[in-house]
């Protein structure tokens, strides 16, 4: 049987575990909370899982042993970040977020500093960066069933995009979630599979450092072979700020079935996605620039020909199976919080209720589906174009994301003396900062080459969020209440 046909016939019956899932969730889609925030009801089991999902995504696996093999001992930092990013949700963001009864980052926004207007501000970025972290996702995914369909990049894009718009439109939170689940345990038997073949290929740890530091001088340093130190620290506190606002990870608090899983759930989670991205990252990086690096025109290429060089023609077709539904483990909670954003909080919250509108909850419903087939449709648009590496993209949607919510979240989750004017205009001005600097790097300018673009947002978000709050006073009592109880 060729590769072709299994890839097709092992793909195919996953999908159709997809689709059903889709559909029996959306019988459960009655009003908000079900579709955005599955009704509230995830034990810790399903959190940490879902948790685990939305990080090992597709270009977690792709892109980061694309990076890797480029770069070398650099890629190994923000595993460090990591684990300094989600103990700041774990402990600062988790027990507030879940017990303030929201649905999303702008409904923080908006409610903590009592502003329709940061509100709507905050929702726009969401969108934005969603679109940014989907145009990494999509071409990770059609690298991957192109290799696995043996189809055209173009096809594979195109087929890509559909399924994650479907069934996320289906079925909400509750779709994304039990879909990540089925995603997760695909995820882990393709990698499981590759262990073997690749221990016989270029040996343990030890073997495999030694072998990539012949071909790659410099690998194995902690700046690895091309970055400077002051890049490498930038790219360190990136990361770190990434994983302390990352958008899925975050907004998956209020789903929990109280403050306590949301809490519990993090560390567990943490401690999981360690020991595979040592694996799946680091290890498979080196293996790859051992094994297959001058056979390829893009590092993005390097892991779907690992498989298909090392695995038979079937267990490739398995493992690139996992590889791509852990691709859309991230996208799909991308595509349902942009839908969210325009729905709930652009719509619903910044202009049917301030102007006494009142609605059926499935007409929000109608139009978060409308949103997520929208946005798809612009990422898979934008996605057609060469960019540059996958987890490249992916850092500088964190950017954005990072330098719009990471000062308003930090300081406002621990004070009560922050003002509107100053999270606005934090948020603003870091994430503009943020902006011109992606610009500069990608028109090759010389003067971003020593520090990341998101480094430069948080800087003038911190300046603008101090000079601001030193001449403002703080929000008013009806935001600080839901957040710091205590203060009533």
């Amino acid at each position: 049987m060729s590769s072709n046909i299994l890839g097709i016939g092992i793909f195919g019956l996953y999908l159709v575990v997809i689709v059903i899932i889709g559909l029996v969730a959306s019988r459960y889609q009655k009003n908000e909370a079900d579709f955005w925030v599955a009704g509230r009801r995830f034990g810790l089991g399903v959190m940490v899982i879902a948790n685990m999902a939305a990080i090992m995504h597709g270009g977690a696996i792709l892109s980061g042993v694309a990076y890797a093999g480029k770069f070398g001992g650099v890629a190994i930092l923000p595993y460090i970040s990591f684990v300094g990013g989600s103990a700041v949700i774990f402990y600062l963001f988790a027990k507030k977020l879940r017990q303030s009864g929201g649905f999303t980052i702008p409904d923080y926004m908006g409610d903590r500093f009592n502003s329709r207007g940061l509100r709507a501000w905050s929702a726009l970025v969401v969108a934005i960066s969603s679109i940014v972290y989907l145009i990494a996702q999509l071409k990770g995914m059609a690298f991957i069933l192109e290799r696995l369909l043996d189809i055209s990049f173009m096809s594979a894009l195109i087929l890509g995009t559909v399924i994650f718009v479907a069934y996320v439109a289906m079925g909400g939170l509750l779709a994304v979630v039990w879909t990540n689940i089925a995603q997760f345990f695909f995820m882990w038997i393709g990698l499981f599979i590759l262990v073997p073949y690749v221990y016989d290929a270029v040996g343990g740890w030890t073997s495999v450092l030694t072998q990539v530091e012949a071909v790659a001088p410099g690998w194995t340093s902690p700046t690895g072979v091309a970055w400077s130190t002051s890049y490498m620290i930038s790219w360190y506190l990136i990361w770190f700020v990434a994983y302390s606002t990352r958008i899925e990870l975050v907004t998956k608090m209020y789903a929990a079935r109280d403050h306590r899983v949301a809490r519990v759930s993090v560390p567990i989670a943490i401690g999981l996605i360690l020991i595979f991205l040592l694996y799946g990252n680091f290890y498979l990086g080196a293996a790859a620039r051992v094994l297959v690096w001058d056979q390829i025109s893009s590092p993005d290429q390097a892991f779907p020909l690992l498989v298909t060089q090392l695995l038979t023609p079937a267990l490739a077709a398995l493992a690139l199976t996992g590889i791509a539904s852990a691709a859309m483990s991230t996208t799909d909670s991308l595509l349902l919080m942009s839908g969210s954003a325009i729905a709930h909080d652009l719509v619903r919250r910044c202009y049917d209720e301030p102007n006494g509108i009142e609605r059926d909850e499935r007409h929000y419903l109608l139009i978060s589906r409308l949103a997520i087939i929208v946005v798809g449709v612009v990422a898979f648009a934008l996605s057609i174009p060469d960019f540059d590496l996958i987890l490249k993209i992916v850092s500088y949607a964190i950017a954005i994301v990072g330098s719009a919510f990471f000062f308003p979240l930090l300081v406002g989750m621990t004070s009560k003396k922050i003002s509107r004017e100053a999270a606005l205009a934090s948020s603003i001005s870091g994430t503009i900062a943020c902006c011109i600097w992606i610009a500069g790097t990608l028109g090759g300018a010389s003067w971003t080459g020593s520090f990341h673009p998101g480094l430069i947002g948080l800087a003038v978000a911190a300046i603008t969020m101090l000079g601001v709050g030193l001449v403002t006073k703080p929000a008013d009592l009806s935001g600080i209440n839901k957040f710091f109880p205590e203060a009533s």
